[in-house]
């Protein structure tokens, strides 16, 4: 059996042709497919992604979250996607890798409760009258940002944009000053791949990493608990020159930067290959 690559051509087209290419150069089969326009859904107008190969097919999608999310849970192919959502939520995973994480210190509450724990939540986790807030879900409808007691109420007006819903859970900790951010990708408990994507606040892809950067990450993927059998990590560097990890991701819908996407595709596939032999006997 063949390993067959699902591309959503709208998506990561900064590196799409280069993933293509190394999918192509290894002997595997990848079919490219457009999400329904202007803009609809998938339920809006048929599943024709099914059609791209045969049931029952190893196959490894890579795209948007909602059209990868779609094809795990189907299980119409094997493995589908990497992409289980419910375990890149704070509240799954914090408890896993909480000695290694950023935000170690934090509070997890109800969107809706920000504003009447205000006091308690600066008093305990603030720092200089600010506080950091980015929600549970790995769906960020609304990106991590810093608040702060002088312009809390703009702060979560600009939060609630997007219609947060008030029941949903953020997690609020104490602000860090970031220098640089990388990502790994992680599968069967290794760093297959690596790059840089942020420095000083910017996005910078370069297609390398601290050595310091990666003993993290790869003491990190060595881990019992392991959200997929293939996934993301970020870790960053503070301005006191420590190493932390920032978040994890799914692979399936995580934009891979300036990962080598050749040791990318080999470490997925074999993985994916793996899945599907053992769950087709």
């Amino acid at each position: 059996m063949n390993v067959h690559w699902l591309i959503d051509a709208d998506m990561f087209g900064h590196y799409r042709d280069e993933l293509v290419a190394s999918i192509r150069s290894q002997g595997y089969e990848v079919n490219l497919i457009r999400p329904p326009q202007p803009p609809y859904r998938w339920d809006d107008v048929g599943s024709s992604y099914r059609e791209a190969f045969p049931k029952g097919r190893c196959v490894v999608a890579h795209g948007d979250i909602e059209l990868v999310t779609r094809i795990a849970s189907e299980h119409r192919w094997i493995p589908g996607a990497f992409a289980t959502v419910k375990n890149f939520y704070c509240s799954s995973y914090y408890c896993h890798f909480g000695k290694y994480i950023l935000n170690r210190d934090y509070v997890m509450l109800p969107f809706g409760e920000l504003h009447r724990c205000q006091d308690f939540l600066f008093r305990v986790v603030g720092r200089d009258d600010r506080i950091f807030v980015r929600p549970d879900s790995p769906l960020k409808l609304f990106t991590g940002q810093v608040a702060s007691r002088k312009t809390f109420d703009a702060d979560l007006e600009f939060m609630s944009f997007y219609e947060f819903p008030k029941d949903s859970l953020v997690v609020v900790s104490t602000p860090q000053s970031i220098d640089t951010e990388w990502r790994f990708v992680i599968a069967d408990r290794c760093v297959v791949a690596g790059c840089q994507y942020s420095n000083t606040g910017k996005m910078d892809q370069q297609p390398h990493y601290d050595a310091a950067a990666f003993e993290l990450a790869s003491t990190i993927a060595k881990s019992e608990y392991q959200p997929d059998p293939a996934w993301v990590m970020d870790i960053c560097k503070t301005s006191d020159g420590s190493y932390h990890l920032l978040e994890i991701g799914g692979f399936s819908f995580a934009d891979l930067y300036a990962c080598d996407k050749k040791a990318v595709v080999a470490a997925i596939s074999k993985v994916a290959l793996a899945q599907w032999q053992q769950q087709s006997t």
